[in-house]
């Protein structure tokens, strides 16, 4: 009985440790990787980024919901946020609210809405703003971010929303041609 005993207690507390390093193991090798200081060959070679925050009216009122993207002219990267209730908005480029690269930008500004579905049930979606706006070399909205302070931008757009109204229904699960249970 002490030998059956023993063996047990040996395997419990072999499971243990094994459990506990790859628990270390784990730790030690994600938290690298969550860093913010992390870089690698890539992050070197990124522009850098400055905050930017600003907010949206259309036609006179905060545009909810809207994303507004910063096309920059001299790298090839974007910046894009999506605005609160209020019409305003933060812009990022790497990471969640850092920012936009210095220079100047073309700007485009949409509201996804859906339309409707199809016939399988699959989402069709508009753009609610006009569609100037969804296109850089067209919308005629521009912005300067600058290397140094603040840099808060301000957009009104104008016209006519596209799209439903009012939000569309989901298409109900049942069949048309089904008849209900008796």
């Amino acid at each position: 009985m002490a030998v059956g005993t023993f063996a047990l207690q040996r395997s419990t507390g072999l499971r243990r440790a094994i459990v506990v390093a790859s628990l270390a193991c784990f730790v030690a090798f994600t938290a690298g990787g969550c860093s913010r200081q992390h870089e690698d060959k890539w992050s070197k070679r990124r522009p850098a980024v400055f905050p930017t925050t600003g907010s949206v009216t259309w036609n006179g009122e905060p545009a909810a919901g809207a994303l507004v993207t910063l096309h920059s002219l001299s790298h090839n990267v974007a910046a894009s946020g999506r605005t609160d209730g209020k019409g305003g908005f933060a812009l990022m480029t790497w990471r969640q609210g850092d920012g936009a690269v210095a220079g100047d930008h073309r700007v485009t500004i949409e509201t996804i809405v859906i339309a409707g579905y199809d016939a399988e049930g699959g989402v069709i979606e508009v753009n609610a703003m006009p569609p100037t706006y969804e296109k850089p070399e067209n919308s005629g909205l521009t912005a300067t971010v600058s290397d140094k302070g603040k840099n808060q931008l301000s957009f009104a757009v104008t016209g006519p929303r596209r799209g439903p109204k009012t939000p569309v229904a989901a298409p109900s699960s049942v069949p048309s041609d089904a008849s209900p249970a008796k």
